[in-house]
């Protein structure tokens, strides 16, 4: 069945929203039912143990992305099988070694964390090899060219039992490593869905015997390993230092700013869903110019949809961290920092995934190396001196140069850069909508009402504008539809 990209980006858009706010809800149970130290002690874990998980997918992940369209183009069901049954096994295998090892070297890493972390983090050793397979194998389903089985996976399947569980074990139990137990069982149905859904797309049937490319699939993954484990210390530095220079209740504040910031981010994580693989098949097919084309498109309308939050956060700063009880300055501050640096991936697009699907992954891992040092570095520095606001100010920076580099890159090797005069209804349909943000603000409702009733309010104008102005030529490039 054909479907338009604007349709496929919507369903991981409105998935990527069902998704994160449950991720975002389970924070604040954690928050409200056991207090902002439990939360600082279940980020601290759930950090550790993706970080190691980014590890042992070995970029197999991306590398599903990329292989999986151009088998199923070419008609080879083998390849695909193979292809997918490596991406997934290998994952497995190396995160139960990684939690093997960790487990029984466990007083090596307990003498580097503060012992108040030491008991739930080390529970979150269990989740390493399963939360490897379930990313793998939701990501693997998007190189079907449909977005709405990763939805299912991670968005609803696992997102929901995570939040019901994870609410158990706080406010039934009231125990921290009830939640964190909880968590992982949620894991585990990912993973159950993620294998049903590529086995009804055909990626692990029986009736054929599976061929595996090894030297191409991971001669193509591994130099994305180090990308991707830079990239996630780029992202998660903060939290892991600040697990070890402070305590756990600030590190409870600022996850509750940091996990607010990430929302920001569900306008360009929907575009991942499906931009990797069209990448790929229009570089490859030596379609540059219709690349260029959906690039523009895509950027174009990430950078508005994500100005927009940007606005409507800056307006209701108090009441949004209010929900976590921690609207405190120090929060507020390193909320608005972390942002902006959302706000600067969002305007530069998917640069980094062109950079990968055109045969530049390690350049892009020569990216993430560099900005993740000097991130260490910069979080190692400022956190001593300023907390959470000097975590907020790292990362913030990070993502600034990260994505800078993506951007020049982009334009000076492929002659691509995603900007347009066109942009301006986008930019016309924000500043629209910010009246009625301001307005809102001052409704006699309760903060959470208020918040809600306005968001609509606001979301209704900026739709009005961008009806009334009309669509573009690069609007309707996005309506086309998709082999």
């Amino acid at each position: 069945m054909r479907q338009n990209i604007t349709n496929l980006v919507s369903i991981a858009f409105v998935g990527g929203i069902i998704g994160k706010g449950f991720r975002y809800g389970i924070n604040v149970v954690i928050a409200r039912g056991l207090g902002a130290e439990a939360l600082g002690l279940f980020a601290f874990g759930t950090v550790l143990m993706k970080a190691i998980s980014v590890v042992s997918r070995m970029g197999l992940d991306r590398a599903a992305q990329k292989y999986i369209p151009i088998y199923v183009s070419d008609d080879c069901p083998a390849l695909v099988s193979g292809t997918t049954l490596l991406c997934l096994g290998v994952p497995f295998a190396v995160g139960t070694i990684a939690a093997v090892l960790l487990y029984s070297q466990w007083h090596l890493l307990d003498q580097v964390l503060q012992s108040g972390f030491s008991l739930t983090t080390r529970i979150f050793l269990v989740g390493i090899p399963v939360f490897s397979v379930m990313m793998v194998g939701a990501t693997a389903t998007r190189g079907f060219k449909q977005t709405k089985y990763y939805v299912y996976v991670r968005d609803v399947g696992q997102s929901v039992a995570a939040f019901v569980l994870v609410g158990v074990g706080a406010f039934v139990l009231t125990d921290v490593k009830a939640v964190v137990v909880g968590y992982l069982i949620s894991i585990g149905v990912g993973v159950v869905l993620a294998i049903y859904f590529l086995s009804r797309q055909g990626a692990l049937s029986l009736d054929v015997r599976p061929k595996i490319q090894y030297k191409e699939v991971l001669g193509f993954a591994l130099p994305l390993t180090v990308a991707a484990v830079t990239l996630y210390l780029i992202t998660w530095t903060d939290i892991l230092m600040l697990g070890v220079f402070a305590a756990p209740v600030e590190v409870g504040w600022y996850q509750a700013a940091y996990q607010t910031s990430v929302l920001l981010g569900v306008v360009l994580q929907a575009t991942h869903s499906i931009f990797p693989a069209l990448a790929s098949e229009l570089y490859h097919s030596d379609r540059h110019d219709r690349l260029a084309r959906f690039y523009t498109a895509v950027t174009k309308w990430v950078a508005t949809l994500t100005l927009f939050g940007f606005a409507f956060l800056f307006v209701f700063l108090d009441e949004i961290l209010g929900i976590f009880g921690t609207a405190i300055p120090e929060a507020e501050s390193a909320l608005l920092i972390l942002a902006l640096g959302q706000v600067t991936a969002a305007v530069v697009g998917p640069a980094g995934y062109l950079l990968i699907m055109s045969e530049y992954e390690r350049l892009q891992m020569v990216n993430s190396v560099v900005v993740s040092v000097a991130n260490v570095g910069l979080n190692y520095v400022l956190i001593q001196d300023y907390g959470i606001i000097g975590a907020a100010v790292a990362t913030g920076v990070s993502f600034v140069a990260l994505n800078t580099l993506r951007l020049v890159q982009t334009w000076y090797l492929l002659d691509l850069q995603p900007y347009s005069r066109q942009y301006w209804r986008g930019l016309v349909a924000v500043c629209g909508a910010i009246p009625a943000m301001l307005l809102g603000r001052a409704l006699p409702l309760p903060d959470i009402a208020r918040v809600v009733v306005t968001g609509i309010t606001a979301a209704a104008v900026f739709g009005t504008i961008v009806w009334y102005l009309g669509l573009t030529d690069l609007d309707y490039l996005l309506l086309e539809s998709v082999e």
